[in-house]
């Protein structure tokens, strides 16, 4: 029986696997021919080339669950093809046994993805997000790269990108004195030296006044500011590129300050049940390949397959935004697609019995 467990999830695997590289292979070739637009003398195609590499490893886990399914799809339904599945079921094995035998190395691939997305990924799209924000800003003097805007002391910051050091880039800080504009000061880094000092360098000043704007440069200045470096710097990421414990830890800072934790609250269930999701679209794959796709051709199973995931990925984008709208806990608005999912596929599986 080992033998058998071995051979029906080598099969599993290798399909998975293949289907996995593939969806990595057409994911990195279409964003690169509509990234390809930003390429200029300072964002090269070599950096392009970087920052899609180094956004790989958090495409690998995020496309595990609908890989599971198509590779199950796929490496049971070449079995089925050739009939080695009905000669295992004319030997007696029961169902839920060659189930077993294709759960298994999924769900070892799914607790991979799972540490991918906690030690691997996150530090790598985060240093995408930085090489990406700061060469675009090079040669756009008025865009915003999707940094971080905040307030302190009753003044305006804005972050455009920020390192696991705690260094900021490109900040802006709108000083005001009740609801004038007195100055504004545009910094090219900002390093904390002490719990409430930064120290801000490069720094182009626009002072107010009642009848001209002055301009002046300066070098380096002190900034006296209560703001945290390690919360602006996950406050200047998007949630899907944080780590479990990230994403934990400042959920609970927002809760802390009276914010609305709900988008990372929402990254941070997605990302807890990725093998849970993987899991049930496997069941979902073995009763179809036991029950309607029994007697299709790949091509066939390939786009049922594609068909279920797509399905299966939009309920959990629309549950998950519906539940930031609404008062339901993003928790349940993971959890209810996934539990449907085991429900339909349990369903169907019971049926073949």
């Amino acid at each position: 029986m080992r033998k058998l467990d071995h051979y029906v999830g080598m099969s599993v695997l290798l399909a998975v696997c293949l289907v996995a590289f593939v969806l990595l292979g057409l994911d990195f070739a279409i964003t690169f021919i509509e990234e390809v637009k930003k390429i200029n003398d300072q964002y090269t195609a070599g950096t392009l080339i970087q920052v899609l590499g180094l956004r790989i490893p958090g495409k690998l886990a995020e496309y595990l669950p609908v890989s599971s399914l198509i590779g199950t799809l796929v490496g049971l339904g070449a079995l089925a093809s050739t009939s080695e599945i009905t000669v295992m079921r004319a030997a007696g094995i029961p169902l839920w046994r060659l189930g077993f035998a294709a759960c298994k190395p999924v769900l070892l691939l799914a607790v991979l993805g799972l540490l991918v997305a906690e030690f691997v990924s996150p530090i790598a799209e985060q240093k995408a997000n930085l090489v990406d924000k700061l060469q675009v800003g090079v040669n756009q003097d008025f865009a915003i790269t999707g940094g971080s805007w905040l307030k302190t002391n009753g003044d305006y910051i804005y972050i455009d990108a920020a390192d696991r050091e705690g260094n900021l880039y490109n900040i802006t800080i709108y000083d005001r004195e009740g609801d004038q504009l007195r100055a504004i000061h545009a910094a090219k880094r900002a390093t904390q030296v002490s719990e409430d000092t930064w120290q801000l360098q490069n720094i182009q000043t626009s002072t107010f006044t009642d009848t001209k704007v002055e301009v002046s440069n300066t070098k380096s200045q002190e900034w006296t500011s209560s703001l945290k470096a390690d919360f602006l710097y996950l406050s200047t990421q998007e949630p899907d590129s944080l780590s479990l414990t990230q994403l934990y830890q400042y959920s609970a800072f927002l809760k802390e300050q009276g914010l609305n934790a709900g988008n990372y609250e929402l990254a941070f269930w997605s990302k807890v049940f990725r093998p849970l999701s993987s899991l049930a679209l496997v069941i979902v794959a073995i009763s179809t390949v036991f029950g309607p796709l029994r007697s299709s051709t790949m091509g066939g199973r390939i786009f049922s397959g594609v068909l279920i995931g797509l399905a299966f990925q939009n309920s959990l984008y629309i549950t998950g935004r519906f539940s930031l709208v609404s008062s339901l806990p993003p928790l349940l608005g993971i959890l209810i697609p996934i539990l449907i999912c085991f429900m339909i596929g349990l369903y169907l599986l019971k049926r073949r019995h």
